[in-house]
């Protein structure tokens, strides 16, 4: 059996790739919204969030099958969450960031 010769494309084409895919996703959630087809839309905006997660793990090298492990390391490399604290006896809110 002959075997055909692929070329692979570089990580800068997937990330590329996966940019595009998630530009075209919300173009159609918009689309969507536009005619009040908010299941249809909510749909595709989540995609295109996914496949524009999926860009910035691309950039790094890595990929993950299931949607849950994109996100978990999505926001444990990248994302940094901000706690308010209210302090009760004098009245006023401190900000904190803590690495996720």
């Amino acid at each position: 059996m002959e075997q055909h010769n692929q070329e692979y494309g570089t990580r800068r084409d997937l990330v590329l790739y996966r940019l595009g895919t998630a530009r075209n996703d919300l173009k159609s959630a918009r689309a969507l919204f536009a005619i009040e087809d908010y299941k249809g839309a909510n749909n595709r905006a989540y995609y295109s969030i996914f496949h524009a997660i999926n860009a910035v793990h691309a950039v790094s090298g890595k990929a993950y099958k299931r949607h849950k492990d994109a996100v978990a390391n999505f926001n444990k490399d990248y994302v940094k969450t901000l706690y308010l604290i209210f302090d009760y006896p004098y009245k006023y809110y401190t900000f904190k960031h803590f690495e996720v």
